[in-house]
């Protein structure tokens, strides 16, 4: 009876371990924090560009906050809080951090890891990229435009924009939390695509590296 006992424990802490590893795959952030803060003239005021980071990480509702202002939904009929040309949401917002890279997901909110390890240094040659508590990597899918009659330059250029807005998005979330910001054009294109899983018709727009102040 004994044995058995000791088998059942053995075998409950093996369960738990793998509930706990399967959940470990995916972040479901809590509800974005919506109200109270800074003005936007106060954070247009104080919107710009820095480049120096401290190794603070950022915490759940962070996070949460963030990725809602950078691209999260805010009406009840599934529109993001940036405007999106034709109605073609074809750009994924992707967060490479400390402990791994992961897809948002706007509808669930929540991240699914893709990656694990710290892999912010790969995103760029740029030194800073690899402080930075978290480095948002967006890309357009033109797969979302397949069943819309535009020209290819057409649909690329309206991804533009949309990484554009949400680029401007978090620039004035940084703004409102005291949080250095800063956006990349060029960075490690090939390392990106495989770490992040692209097929031919995904291309990365943008980065945009964000982190705590070096004296926070």
């Amino acid at each position: 009876m004994k044995g058995n006992d000791e088998l059942k424990k053995i075998l409950l802490a093996l369960l738990m371990m793998t509930a706990v590893s399967a959940s470990a795959d995916n972040i479901r952030l809590p509800v974005p924090e919506k109200t109270g803060g800074m003005s936007l003239r106060e954070a247009l005021t104080l919107r710009r560009t820095a480049r120096e980071f401290s190794d603070k990480d950022f915490n759940v509702q962070e996070l949460s906050n963030m990725l809602y202002a950078a691209g999260g939904i805010n009406r009840t009929d599934g529109k993001l809080v940036y405007p999106v040309g034709m109605g073609v949401q074809d750009t994924k917002i992707y967060a490479v951090m400390k402990d791994g890279i992961y897809e948002y997901d706007a509808q669930l909110h929540s991240l699914e890891q893709l990656e694990y390890g710290d892999h912010r240094a790969e995103c760029s040659n740029e030194e800073f990229a690899g402080k930075a508590g978290i480095n948002l990597v967006y890309v357009q899918d033109l797969d979302a435009w397949k069943d819309v009659k535009v020209p290819k330059e057409v649909a690329i250029m309206t991804g533009m924009y949309h990484s554009g807005a949400i680029m401007q998005n978090v620039y004035l979330y940084a703004a409102s939390e005291n949080l250095n910001c800063v956006v990349q054009g060029t960075f490690n294109n090939a390392k990106l695509r495989e770490l992040l899983r692209l097929n031919d018709n995904q291309n990365i727009t943008l980065i945009q590296s964000i982190g705590f102040k070096p004296s926070n």
